[in-house]
């Protein structure tokens, strides 16, 4: 293979999930509380019956300078009464962020894997609705460094499966689809790198026990492609 660029998904194949059902409970929480340091009144079981498929509604339309999460949360809010002014959006975000991203771990051969790899031109390609929340977690474990293109579906207005969001980082790098692997933990990471020309690799660990449908999200598509499979990351070593 003439490899010379290697994309990476962010959730599930650089960080580790843990216990995720917990990760979704502490979310709410921390939301209900932030909400009631900013003096909305509001129980937590009104938030979580009211917010039941919260990440399965339609886009919140643009507005000012929020994020898609942060229109998210605003426009949750406003179904249930309680009227934000955008720096209270972006807190209780923030604090919702924070909360979650607490079960989620770099993964220990991380570091190691992108320094071996760092004779290739690496980037990350990840579905995130909240794109400050990215940069800051690559800052924070100093990986920032390793990757010449970052690029984060809610920046860029297009979501895997969509292959389209791989044309923003083979232009930043300037590679062609066939030069590429990508490395991703579902199977739309596997659809959307196919429909774009590029190889993928799929990172398949132990499964994440997680309810999808009682934390709001969607159910990950069932694997019904062929693809080239790994179990932990040091395996990329072996393949170039």
């Amino acid at each position: 293979m003439n490899i010379k660029g290697v994309f990476f998904d962010l959730y599930g194949t650089l960080f580790r999930y843990g216990d995720m059902s917990a990760a979704w409970a502490d979310w709410l929480s921390a939301i209900h509380a932030c909400l009631q340091d900013c003096g909305f009144e509001t129980s937590r079981e009104s938030l979580a019956g009211a917010w039941n498929g919260f990440f399965l509604r339609p886009e919140p339309p643009p507005r000012g300078e929020l994020t898609i999460f942060e229109r998210r949360i605003h426009t949750a809010c406003s179904d249930l009464g309680l009227n934000l002014a955008e720096p209270e959006a972006r807190k209780v975000a923030s604090a919702g962020v924070d909360a979650w991203r607490k079960y989620v771990t770099l993964d220990p051969e991380a570091i190691e894997v992108l320094t071996v790899l760092s004779d290739k031109t690496l980037a990350v390609v990840s579905n995130y609705d909240h794109p400050p929340g990215v940069y800051s977690l690559l800052d924070k474990h100093d990986l920032s460094r390793f990757f010449a293109a970052v690029v984060v579906s809610g920046e860029v207005g297009v979501k895997k499966p969509d292959p389209m969001i791989f044309s923003f980082a083979l232009d930043r790098t300037g590679l062609d689809p066939a030069q590429v692997v990508y490395v991703g933990d579902t199977q739309e990471d596997v659809q959307a790198a196919k429909a774009a020309g590029i190889l993928p690799v799929r990172i398949l660990r132990e499964p994440v026990l997680l309810d999808y449908t009682s934390n709001g999200l969607p159910e990950p598509p069932a694997s019904t492609e062929d693809s080239m499979t790994i179990s932990r990351l040091s395996d990329l070593k072996g393949l170039f």
